[in-house]
């Protein structure tokens, strides 16, 4: 599909079902990538493709259908890719595994190939010169736990205060140290390359911890948006520097629920939304969401409670991960998220979620333009805010103020489409260019009847820039009933 499209699009396609306005995304894996259509049709907005999996031909594949299967059904649909960054892992173990006592005392260090009896290989750099006595070293993905009693020589020795199994090449996590490494890693370089050629819309940047990172990834796929992965305590601890270089982030619970106590990650997870809502960044919340659905065709009442509370706390988007890549039942899963945040999206207490206030930070016609349209449609119940965009920008600040009615996103440019799949309360649609502001509020009128969106009479706010088609240009919030004779000179 072209980027720039100059035809006239057609409004007379199947009418559009309302989706959620908590944005869902789903990981495409051998459960779900020959029921795509089926996951669309559920309520997935953004389909996910983890790098850390599948060949570079699997990819390439999945990114094909994708797009073929949204553009059949006239659906806007978004593609997220996952790069896997500098994971760290264990060496091997004699038949695999050790068991670990309380107590004992193991000695680390670098190295490759099989760990003898009293150690434990690391199969990368950088850790011997970063841990000193009393840091922790999560291993097993934090379900073995170690604290440092002396470093010597690049060895360090540690006792064993949280016992357990551990296994070949599990991943280990240094919560207390500052462990240099590179990011993007050159497996990375890769996958960002193939990215960009593939032409995706977001990229997953893991285990991101400085602002650096994030600038090193765009400048390898600069057309994507980015999507800072908060999974180690040194990403919290620079969150606001992430912030201001990123696009969007996810809070992505498995590694941070490693690093960071369990208890506290209720807490970490809300003040992450928050600070990202104030600083105009779209959000995903991750990891377990649904986990008990791999296998089952429910969810259990904790996991219905954790989802609602992330809609709740502000987020975005929902993720789904193993859920609707390898599990029984992909499409449930989706459909059981679009429930819960529909349900959550109804009530009172969704309503009563306090707006952001307007960001000085954003000093523009545009962001006073959004929330000027934000306060009026609240004030008049209207349910529809309709802006017209260039770039996506307007609306996402449009977004961040969080409004009841919906918001759709009329753009020519199918990338600025995908790009607002993200976005709460966010509905976008690919159309037409035209040459004056009263064309694009007649043709905007026109499509929102015909896809039985709106109805004669029926009161919308409209947001655009003057003159037409030039970015960065958003001055003209108006008020009008769809049918009007529009005419402003």
């Amino acid at each position: 599909m072209n980027t720039d499209i100059e035809r006239s699009t057609s409004y007379t396609s199947k009418r559009v079902l309302a989706p959620a306005h908590t944005k869902i995304v789903a990981t495409i894996g051998p459960a779900s990538e020959e029921r795509i259509g089926e996951l669309i049709d559920a309520g997935m907005s953004v389909a996910r493709i983890n790098l850390s999996h599948g060949t570079g031909d699997d990819f390439l594949r999945r990114v094909d259908k994708i797009r073929a299967v949204a553009e059949e059904r006239g659906a806007a649909v978004g593609i997220l890719t996952d790069i896997q960054g500098p994971k760290m892992r264990m060496g091997r173990f004699e038949n695999g595994r050790r068991e670990l006592e309380i107590g004992d005392v193991m000695t680390l260090r670098e190295g490759k190939g099989m760990s003898a009896a009293g150690e434990v290989i690391f199969e990368f750099t950088g850790f011997q010169q970063a841990v000193q006595a009393g840091h922790r070293v999560l291993l097993a993905d934090g379900q073995v736990e170690l604290v440092a009693t002396d470093v010597e020589h690049g060895v360090i020795h540690a006792r064993v205060t949280r016992p357990g199994a551990i296994g070949d090449r599990k991943g280990v996590h240094f919560p207390d140290s500052a462990v240099h490494y590179e990011l993007p890693t050159d497996e990375d370089r890769r996958n960002l390359e193939l990215s960009r050629k593939a032409g995706v819309d977001f990229i997953g940047i893991s285990f991101v911890s400085r602002k650096e990172e994030v600038r090193a990834v765009r400048a390898l796929c600069p057309e994507a948006l980015m999507v800072a992965k908060i999974e180690r305590m040194a990403a919290l601890e620079n969150l606001d520097d992430i912030l201001a270089e990123t696009d969007g982030v996810m809070v992505a619970r498995g590694d941070l629920g490693v690093e960071a106590e369990l208890e506290q990650l209720p807490l970490i997870q809300k003040s992450i939304l928050a600070a990202s809502v104030r600083a105009g960044k779209f959000t995903i919340t991750a990891t377990e969401m649904l986990e008990s659905m791999i296998e089952s065709s429910r969810p259990t009442r904790a996991e219905v409670t954790d989802v609602a509370n992330a809609v709740l706390d502000g987020s975005d988007a929902v993720m789904l991960s193993a859920e609707t890549a390898v599990g029984a039942f992909p499409v449930e899963a989706v459909s059981t998220m679009s429930k819960i945040a529909r349900a959550v999206e109804s009530s009172q207490r969704y309503r009563d979620i306090p707006r952001p206030n307007f960001r000085t930070s954003e000093f523009t016609f545009s962001n006073a333009a959004a929330m000027a349209a934000v306060q009026a449609a609240e004030a008049l119940r209207i349910t529809k805010i309709v802006c017209f965009t260039e770039t996506g920008n307007t609306v996402r600040l449009i977004s961040r103020y969080r409004p009841s009615a919906e918001v759709i996103g009329l753009t020519p440019h199918q990338r600025v489409v995908n790009s607002m799949t993200i976005l709460a309360h966010v509905r976008p649609f690919l159309v037409r260019r035209e040459r004056s502001l009263e064309d694009m509020i007649a043709m905007a009128s026109e499509m929102l009847v015909m896809r039985d969106l709106a109805q004669y009479g029926d009161p919308i706010v409209f947001v655009a820039g003057v003159p037409a088609g030039i970015a960065k240009t958003t001055n003209v919030v108006k008020l009008h009933r769809i049918g009007e004779e529009v005419k402003l000179h």
